[in-house]
């Protein structure tokens, strides 16, 4: 029998039979000298062997991992199944979704290596997974009958797509239909309208679709799936040609911008094409311009948090650190820090890549690193410039970090950001860079590090009856605290599109660097002795935060766990 599985599954496979002694470590050693022997794959081998068979596995995985066992044979293909997730992802994952009730999408798999994915799943459908634990063969099976589906489809409408295709050559491409014209306009309209942040346009083998990221999270634009595979070749050119980039060009990378005027406002756009197996993918940025025309005192910050943010940024010397992954609202708040210090008798410099807004009064560099001018090469040439402020963009090395530190000691205010977890490993994270204690110590001012978390929408809130004491003794709250509590998440409704949520609030950590700190930092503390040091002076977490978001029913306890459990 054809197990295929990966090396990783059946490894786990014979760790689970080896851990249960439904076979012993003799056993397991013969296994691996037959399979080099016969050229068959371990689990193969075993089943060859009379070892283990496809009944003990699945009982045993059942009762391991407390799964209930499914038969995949009386299940039937859902073509919603198949819309939600790409087939490749089962078949080289060997995981089944077979069934969609509600909010879960119901998963079969064959070992416990799986479970590892089930975040990932539920980051690519937006479904809760609820597991079932079923045979290989059970689950191979089940594959393959997908794969028929699919062929079926592809092999009716095969004909028609290329005709489709060899019907827009190069003249017509250049003189895009109005239809064609009026379908990229709605996309880009639509999402403005839904707050989107980026326009995902792609193209399979045999499905085209749109998504928007909204809050932070992508969502499937159906509506839009039919005509775009139709006409795929024609949107992407349509969107080259507002993008000014060529439209002959199908090999490689490009990168464009556009500006796109709705009824209701003007955006800037930032265009990525990529060529991959599929045709083209499209990724559209939209940089809404009121995003970089937010107050500092609109961004959520606790009274005593701004004051320090506040005394940090008015400083005629020093740095400043926001830190955070991709998408954290990083480049909001930096901006918003800008223009709460931009005065007519200040010189500010910023190095972006890209620049995302414009900013009045503020001299914004674009730094190209194909022709060399890094974030090193304009901090150097800014120092010449005799500014007051300086924003580099992301420090990503030690030649920049050093320029950087030293401008701060040199009568420069410096802002800048870094790609870590929390504000005390941003310490860590410049020592493992090489840069020394003393240099550390006296430039930082500041470290903020921040997320991005849906809020609750407070039309449809209702209290989350699945959040235990338990779990929130879990996540850092003390038994008193979780006896009591009450935990809100949305139901869904019109006012949030059935999501539950209705926009998005910053969590924030300020770590000010006081002269503890500094002491701490020359005395070569640890992360989490430099960490204990803070808190004894105040330094809140962005888990405390989160903690108050949750009591206060802005957060629910699914989006605490997405936005902070790396933390």
């Amino acid at each position: 029998m054809k197990t295929r599985l990966n090396e990783q599954s059946e490894q786990n496979i014979l760790n689970m039979l080896l851990d249960h002694e439904a076979i012993n470590s003799s056993q397991l050693s013969k296994i691996n000298s037959t399979s080099g022997e016969i050229g068959k794959s371990k689990l193969e081998t075993a089943f060859e062997l009379n070892l283990t068979n496809e009944h003990k596995i699945v009982s045993l995985l059942s009762s391991t991992y407390s799964l209930d066992i499914i038969d995949l044979k009386e299940k039937k293909i859902d073509l919603k199944i198949k819309r939600i997730l790409d087939f490749r992802f089962m078949e080289e994952n060997s995981v089944v979704p077979f069934e969609i009730m509600g909010d879960k999408l119901k998963v079969a798999i064959p070992d416990g290596s799986k479970l590892s994915l089930m975040k990932t799943l539920k980051t690519m459908t937006q479904l809760e997974p609820e597991l079932y634990a079923a045979s290989i063969s059970n689950i191979n099976d089940f594959i393959q009958r997908i794969k028929d589906t699919n062929e079926e489809k592809i092999s009716s409408t095969n004909v028609k797509v290329e005709k489709k295709k060899r019907k827009i050559n190069e003249d017509e491409l250049i003189e895009v239909g109005s239809e064609v014209i009026v379908f990229g306009n709605k996309i880009i309209t639509e999402a403005i309208n839904l707050g989107a942040s980026d326009i995902h346009v792609e193209c399979f083998r045999d499905t085209a679709q749109v998504r928007f990221r909204v809050d932070g999270i992508l969502r499937i634009m159906n509506d839009y799936s039919k005509f775009l595979f139709e006409n795929y070749n024609a949107v992407v050119t349509r969107i080259k040609i507002i993008s000014k980039l060529d439209i002959a060009e199908r090999r490689v990378p490009q990168d464009g911008a556009s500006t796109f005027k709705s009824d209701t406002k003007e955006v800037d756009l930032r265009v990525s094409i990529l060529p991959t197996k599929n045709n083209e993918r499209i990724v559209m940025r939209i940089l809404n311009k009121e995003a970089g025309e937010k107050k500092l005192s609109e961004l959520g910050f606790e009274k005593n948090d701004l004051d320090k943010l506040t005394k940090a940024i008015s400083s005629p010397q020093g740095m400043v650190l926001v830190t955070g992954p991709t998408g954290s609202g990083k480049t909001t708040t930096l901006y918003s820090v800008l223009k709460h210090i931009n005065k007519p008798g200040m010189n500010i410099l910023t190095a972006e890549d890209p620049v995302e807004y414009e900013l009045e009064g503020v001299g914004q560099v674009q730094v190209k690193e194909a022709i060399g001018y890094t974030f090193e090469e304009a901090l150097r040439s800014f120092l010449r410039q005799d500014p007051e402020v300086i924003l580099v963009g992301e420090i990503r090395d030690k030649a920049t970090v050093d320029i950087a530190l030293k401008a701060s000691l040199t009568g420069h205010l410096v802002f800048s950001t870094l790609h870590t977890n929390d504000a005390p490993s941003s310490i860590t994270r410049l020592q493992n860079m090489g840069t020394p204690n003393y240099l550390i110590s006296a430039a930082l001012s500041l470290i903020m590090a921040q997320r991005l978390a849906r809020r609750n929408c407070p039309e449809c809130k209702i209290i989350d009856e699945n959040v235990s004491p338990k779990l929130l003794n879990a996540i850092g709250f003390l038994p008193e605290q979780s006896a009591r509590a009450k935990i809100y998440k949305g139901k869904g409704c019109e006012h949030c599109g059935n999501s539950g949520f209705k926009g998005r609030m910053g969590i924030y950590e300020i770590l000010e660097i006081d002269k503890e700190m500094k002491q701490g930092i020359l005395s070569d503390l640890s992360q989490a002795e430099l960490t204990g040091l803070a808190k004894k002076n105040g330094f809140k977490t962005m888990q405390q935060m989160g903690h108050d978001l949750l009591l206060s029913g802005d957060l629910c306890y699914l989006e605490f766990e997405r936005v902070l459990q790396t933390q």
